[in-house]
């Protein structure tokens, strides 16, 4: 079986397994999960710099381990907080926000920043500290699996670029994502070059630390 059918069948594998975790399941996890991004990685980060982060979360939709009480904390800490906004063909804009209020639902359904919201320009993504983005599943060396759009993969290539270039000032550059117990696979992550990996998952049960990817 080649890399690409293997990924189609985890991807149905791994939905349908997202989809069987109970709400009330998903809301303790997601807030649990939350609690130790802010206390065991942000919280110390932020003490370590002396002044707050730069932060960019996909906010979350459907049955997806919920976000904002990670966003709320990074908004109520200060940190400078980003968020996508899809904008077709593979490609979505980052947008700085101050509040929840004024989003509204876009693609997919999926709340977003107005249209006329500031666009983060891609001259200062080398500032972003840490990024949250989304999967179906994920191993414990850093790989993750998407819905197979691409918009988190090129993101995170364009970021690490820019993490080489002028742009670059003294930070973390940390891949992360909040994730389910149900979505940490116990084998590998069938991927391609081009897939990005991560530095750690937030769980409800604490923080995984990927080492050696």
């Amino acid at each position: 079986m080649g890399i690409r059918e293997s990924k189609r069948e985890l991807r149905a594998e791994m939905s349908r397994a997202r989809s069987e975790i109970s709400e009330k399941s998903r809301s303790v996890q997601s807030l649990a999960a939350c609690k130790h991004a802010e206390h065991e990685v942000l919280g110390p980060l932020r003490n370590k710099r002396g002044s707050g982060l730069t932060v960019f979360t996909y906010l979350s939709f459907g049955d997806e381990p919920d976000t904002h009480p990670l966003l709320r904390t990074c908004l109520e800490q200060g940190d400078t907080v980003l968020i996508p906004r899809v904008i077709g063909n593979g490609i979505m804009t980052l947008h700085c926000i101050t509040d929840e209020l004024n989003l509204i639902s876009g693609t997919w359904g999926i709340l977003e920043p107005e249209e006329n919201a500031p666009i983060w320009p891609l001259s200062r993504y080398g500032e972003i500290d840490l990024a949250v983005v989304p999967g179906l599943a994920y191993d414990r060396r850093g790989g993750r699996i998407g819905f197979g759009g691409g918009y988190y993969d090129r993101f995170v290539a364009e970021w690490m670029a820019l993490r080489t270039g002028e742009t670059k000032r003294s930070g973390y550059a940390l891949r992360a994502a909040l994730a389910f117990q149900e979505q940490i696979i116990s084998g590998t992550i069938p991927m391609e070059e081009h897939d990005c990996k991560l530095d750690m998952l937030f769980t409800a049960s604490g923080t995984i630390y990927i080492e050696g990817k």
